[in-house]
């Protein structure tokens, strides 16, 4: 069995990327050093500081770790390892479980996936799911990398891994996103099928870019999975706050991986460079959201937060999915399957409707009825992105009633 690239990084980055990470970064460094000392030797002088100190202590907020607050790594990765069961040796590189180290804390999610594809991407192959996140696609072309499709199911609705796997070997794809559950569609796999997916990883040896965001935010009854825990070697974790903890705007998202060269020396320099370090201010607050869930976790309890999301989320899928199909729409995604996970559904356009999704989005909101994203945007043509996130049940009840005026109108 060949070597995993994520234990062989030095042979997987770029040239450009290897310098980076090569060179001194003196500033965060003499920082960290001076912080640590000062503690010790409270008259140190701290001349390292690029900022207006000694005016207003009230208003201050200092730079952060490029990798972020520590205290908020070590909750991250705790919570992973209690979440997804990654303790007692079921990480082979961490066997006591993921540690800080495992962790880089980024701007969002999105810059995660940015820097990702630049390490990994560039002059490369990567392959999205033919229902994508639509920022996938100028990550990868950022990056300098080439973009193919694979299905992920078959007409059937079934997972089809010899698909995705002669899709690999014929486009020579160095790099997969996996996103399940998916936004846009809501589709959702099983453990057998995440180890499907693992199995696959290693028999190709491509990077796997698990876009886990909404791992945690399924509510068909299965525990939450992660690739990690599959195909240590091969997968990357991405996830975030915006969905768990309702703070988008934070912009705190976090990479996490069973092989800390690439969370703890490798982003350390790219983050540097990328935005100098994330959110001080958003890693406080969420690290003071993730605190009391952590306490549920190591208490064996659900997590009373992310409970309450993900059941009013599932009332508000039901209820959308119900007023949707009245008026003649049908989900899409995965045949066979229900939506059951994120705070997306995607469903094709009724019989009614005789334009393209782009005229459909357009004429709702013209109409008052309702704002949607075209389902072309994720490779979903002649149907419809809708977020019950957003929407409250009395939202829904509403758009029942504005989907028989606008229908109306139409006659």
């Amino acid at each position: 069995m060949p070597v995993p690239p994520l234990e062989r990084l030095s042979d997987v980055l770029p040239e450009e990327i290897r310098g980076i990470v090569r060179r001194d970064t003196p500033i965060p460094t003499i920082a960290e050093r001076a912080k640590a000392k000062k503690r010790d030797v409270p008259t140190l002088v701290r001349g390292d500081i690029g900022q207006i100190v000694g005016v207003d202590d009230e208003l201050e907020v200092l730079y952060g770790p490029p990798l972020g607050l520590e205290a908020l790594r070590a909750v991250v990765a705790e919570t992973y390892n209690l979440a997804f069961d990654l303790g007692g040796g079921a990480l082979e590189s961490a066997p006591q479980g993921l540690t800080a180290s495992n962790v880089a804390v980024c701007t969002g999610a999105a810059e995660a996936l940015s820097i990702l594809f630049r390490c990994f991407a560039s002059g490369k192959t990567v392959a999205l799911p033919r229902a994508h996140w639509e920022n996938y696609r100028n990550g990868v072309e950022m990056a300098g990398g080439r973009v193919v499709f694979v299905d992920f199911f078959d007409d059937h609705g079934r997972l089809d891994v010899a698909a995705i796997a002669r899709g690999i070997e014929a486009e020579d794809v160095a790099v997969l996103v996996v996103n399940f559950p998916c936004n846009p569609t809501g589709a959702v796999l099983d453990e057998e099928e995440f180890r499907e997916l693992a199995r696959l990883a290693e028999r190709s040896g491509v990077i796997v870019l698990a876009d886990e965001v909404y791992a945690r935010i399924r509510f068909d009854g299965c525990a939450p999975q992660t690739l990690l825990k599959f195909a240590p070697g091969h997968a990357v974790s991405i996830s975030s706050a915006s969905k768990e903890y309702l703070h988008p705007g934070a912009r705190i998202g976090y990479v996490v991986c069973a092989h800390e060269e690439l969370t703890n020396q490798v982003l350390r320099k790219l983050i540097r460079a990328n935005t100098a370090s994330p959110n001080v201010l958003g890693q406080r607050r969420v690290l003071e959201l993730m605190q009391p869930d952590l306490e549920d976790l190591r208490a064996g309890r659900e997590p009373q937060l992310l409970t309450r999301i993900r059941d009013e989320v599932a009332a508000r899928c039901e209820l959308l999915l119900e007023v949707l199909e009245r008026h003649g729409f049908t989900p899409v995604g995965r045949a066979g399957h229900r939506p059951m996970g994120t705070i997306f559904l995607t469903a094709a356009l009724p019989d009614w409707w005789n334009g393209d999704d782009i005229s459909f989005s357009k004429a709702a909101i013209e109409a008052g009825c309702v704002s949607s994203v075209p389902g072309s945007a994720f490779g979903l043509d002649g149907s419809i992105r809708l977020s019950f996130g957003a929407m409250t049940r009395d939202d829904i009840r509403q758009l029942d009633r504005n989907l028989s005026e606008f229908r109306a109108s139409l006659a």
